[in-house]
């Protein structure tokens, strides 16, 4: 396949869209049909799923299979010459074999001479056809010819789309029910791609918007992983703030590094991770007492423009992340607001790490005890740490852990350290 247009038509409508505002920024879409040849689920075999090598030769041929498909434009808000640069560069990714689906990817794209951000995701059906859903020709090949699509969104390199991943992945999984209807309206279909920055990136900015310093109540929510309940507000407000506490949560983060030391488990690891996010260990269960029933969760009631919690704390560090949110420089962009998140996200689980190394040595060291005391009693952050250090199932299963821990929160008790208000 080729597309010959050179762009240079609408370069300077591009250029102005892309300058007008500080961070109203122009977003852009497209969206392809891509028919592609995959090959059959039963040359594979069942264990496709189960032997890494047959994966890998699976990839691996599905990739040399789709050197001939083709990519057709559903709906776009770019110009003809523009769509046609998109179209070329997403060919130049496709024919490489080196784009799956279930996470999107991001690349700089030059479109009319000026370099975008561009997030691009295969979406695949869900299940691959079995031999009664095949044609005659089909049957009798290796190969089925599978009807997916591939979305594309786009805007200026500013916008750093790569902080906005999982969001972008959630909303483009979110199309396959527009796609999937009975009545399939473009009209529908085009809404829903205009919709893209403002559901997947700016909700940023419209929670720290409306809860001001509230946002710190929010973050020790999301931080200490506990139950919110929405009172009252309507559906757009609750998903606003559903997703601010999950991208303010640690779980991303250290699934991450826990799969990471999965993977180097061949060799020595002088520093596992902290958490065992599959562990449900508290510091009653590991004490042979059952879990605290009189916690309550977290309740949020939404009054008109205000909001009020119950049963919501905050601390030293939580505010502090609130009042770099709320600074003026960054509110209203987007981009400069997830930094910031993803910063001190990075900070709690260094501390974490600091307070595990804390603890291991007081096991034996009286001194590194009262340090790991004063660690918890300066960071502003020690519940958030102990709670989560109390969920790592190699840590509490040690007896000599589990006596540093009781004796640590004795002494916060006595000391009044961020006791509950």
């Amino acid at each position: 396949m080729a597309a010959e247009m050179d762009g240079e038509n609408g370069s300077s409508n591009l250029t102005q869209d892309l300058s007008s505002g500080d961070h109203k920024l122009k977003h852009y879409f497209a969206l392809y049909t891509y028919h592609a040849n995959r090959p059959s689920v039963q040359e594979g075999g069942q264990e496709v799923d189960r032997n890494d090598s047959t994966v890998a030769n699976f990839l691996q041929r599905e990739a040399t299979s789709n050197r001939d498909f083709s990519l057709s434009i559903i709906a776009t808000d770019l110009i003809a010459e523009q769509e046609t640069e998109l179209r070329e560069f997403i060919f130049k990714r496709l024919s490489r074999g080196t784009v799956y689906g279930g996470s999107g990817n991001v690349n700089t794209v030059d479109i009319s001479n000026e370099p975008l951000s561009c997030y691009y995701y295969l979406l695949r059906q869900q299940t691959i056809p079995d031999d009664s859903e095949l044609d005659q020709d089909e049957q009798t090949n290796t190969f089925y010819t599978s009807i997916e699509y591939v979305i594309c969104l786009l805007m200026d390199t500013s916008a750093a789309l790569e902080l906005f991943r999982p969001e972008l992945d959630a909303y483009s999984e979110g199309l396959l029910a527009v796609l999937d209807s009975e009545a399939k309206e473009l009209i529908k279909i085009q809404h829903y791609l205009e919709q893209w920055y403002q559901q997947a990136a700016e909700y940023v900015c419209r929670c720290t918007d409306r809860f001001q310093d509230d946002l710190s109540l929010l973050i020790h929510t999301a931080l200490l992983d506990e139950k919110l309940n929405y009172v009252g507000g309507d559906e757009e407000l609750r998903s606003d703030v559903t997703k601010f506490v999950q991208v303010c949560s640690l779980s991303d983060l250290l699934q991450h590094m826990s799969d990471s030391d999965t993977n180097s488990q061949g060799t020595s690891s002088s520093e596992p991770t902290l958490i065992d996010l599959e562990s449900n260990v508290s510091h009653d269960q590991a004490d042979g007492k059952s879990a605290d029933s009189s916690s309550q969760p977290v309740q949020l009631v939404f009054d008109d423009c205000t909001q009020h919690f119950h049963n919501a704390e905050s601390s030293p560090f939580c505010e502090e992340w609130t009042r770099l949110l709320l600074t003026s420089s960054s509110v209203g962009n987007p981009a400069n607001l997830r930094q910031i998140i993803e910063d001190c996200k990075l900070r709690t689980i260094q501390d974490l790490n600091t307070l595990k190394r804390l603890v291991r040595q007081a096991e034996s060291d009286h001194y590194a005890l009262y340090r790991a005391f004063a660690f918890l009693r300066d960071c502003g952050n020690g519940a958030v740490l102990l709670r989560h250090i109390w969920k790592d199932e190699n840590t509490v299963t040690s007896q000599d852990t589990q006596s540093v821990l009781h004796v640590l929160e004795e002494f916060i008790s006595q000391n009044g350290c961020f006791a509950k208000s």
